[in-house]
């Protein structure tokens, strides 16, 4: 697993020295939201931008933030100390090689917290492929991912309840080039992505 600094609105942290004032006290160990993403590349990230703000209905603010937007692989709710130790060891043997994804259509999700727009990935078997790869790693460090039927997408618009005319003027494509492992702070002010670390593609 390497580490590349990324100019997203995260803060990049090294696997094994994160940075001061960030990593939970030895003592005090903090099981945190971890998840694995595939983040689209600028180009991709303005093609989404640009094509949700022709949608009617939008809220007043736009969430996600475009650097934020991301195809979730793994996600996992509060992770100890221990299996995010062993996650990381077991994404380390990650190997794949570059692929295309395209988001094609998209898709009103309706849930408790409220509507999201989505946009679902186009049929991609190498997609499967990492998808079930990185399940098999999180699986080896006493992880349980979701048992539920694969439906890669990316989150376009949150808080979508009155979006109307939801559409792609084109699909949008980009090359996967690294798997990320991210940690959801939520007690940062405000709160915020961290790429712990990223697998990069053959």
């Amino acid at each position: 697993m390497s580490f590349a600094s990324s100019a997203r609105d995260v803060t990049p942290i090294c696997l094994t020295n994160e940075a001061a004032g960030v990593r939970p006290a030895p003592d005090t160990p903090a099981p945190r939201r971890l998840f694995t993403a595939l983040f689209p590349d600028a180009a991709a990230r303005a093609a989404i931008d640009a094509a949700r703000q022709a949608w009617g209905g939008l809220p007043r603010r736009l969430r996600p933030a475009p650097e934020r937007m991301h195809v979730t692989l793994q996600f996992f709710d509060a992770v100890d100390a221990e299996r995010e130790r062993a996650w990381r060891a077991a994404l380390a043997g990650l190997r794949f090689d570059a692929f295309d994804i395209t988001l094609a259509r998209p898709e009103l999700w309706h849930a408790p917290r409220g509507t999201i727009a989505v946009l679902r990935a186009a049929p991609c078997p190498a997609l499967d492929a990492l998808h079930a790869a990185t399940d098999a790693l999180a699986r080896a460090a006493g992880l349980a991912p979701d048992a539920r039927p694969y439906k890669p997408h990316l989150t376009a618009l949150r808080q979508a309840d009155r979006v109307q005319g939801a559409r792609l003027a084109a699909p949008v494509t980009w090359r996967v080039a690294a798997v990320s492992l991210v940690w959801s702070d939520l007690q940062a002010q405000p709160p915020r992505y961290r790429v712990l670390g990223s697998c990069p593609a053959r």
